[in-house]
């Protein structure tokens, strides 16, 4: 398996909150990134108002805004096509 670039992991983690809520445990798994590495992507995702992150009955949730799903869209259109084979 390649390593995969932050921007890769990045709209693999927009595509996963495309489908709805998801904690940080099940958004980690999801993706395959360790849990204690979700923060290094979301901070950066959230800082560009792409995601948010709240809370439900006391768990973390992170949700998708409608910034990520435009910046998603762009994503779904390009990387396909810069990524080999």
């Amino acid at each position: 398996m390649r390593n995969r670039s932050k921007v890769v992991i990045c709209w693999e983690l927009l595509r996963a909150l495309a489908s709805g809520p998801q904690g940080p445990s099940r958004l980690a798994r999801l993706v395959n990134v360790p849990f204690d590495r979700l923060g290094e992507y979301m901070v950066p995702l959230s800082s560009a108002g792409m995601v948010t992150a709240g809370s439900v009955d006391g768990h973390s949730i992170y949700r998708i805004t409608q910034e990520g799903m435009a910046a998603l869209a762009d994503l779904d259109r390009v990387l396909p096509k810069l990524q080999p084979d």
